[in-house]
């Protein structure tokens, strides 16, 4: 998988989540997954060790950022998101 593919994955999910509200179903606030991400994405960005167990926790299904996406109208989008990132993570 080529690293800019996950970080355009990372940076859509930070967008779509910014305008996003928490979920009741969502054990993680949105500003909270949004610092994850970031920090997450600046790893990548710099060639860093990535937490591939945070990553794929967060995304998992009915994880919290899919909990959140279904709140908030995107949900069709997180699976096409999730499926890059599921990529990196068996990768």
């Amino acid at each position: 998988m080529e690293v800019e593919e996950l970080i355009l994955a990372l940076e859509d999910t930070i967008s779509y989540l910014m305008k996003s509200q928490s979920s009741d179903w969502s054990s993680m606030p949105v500003d909270e997954i949004i610092r994850r991400l970031e920090a997450e994405l600046a790893k990548a960005k710099n060639s860093k060790p990535m937490d591939v167990i945070l990553l794929d926790r967060l995304f998992a299904p009915t994880g919290v950022i899919q909990e959140i996406s279904v709140d908030n109208g995107w949900g069709t989008k997180f699976l096409r998101i999730s499926e890059v990132i599921d990529q990196f993570i068996v990768n």
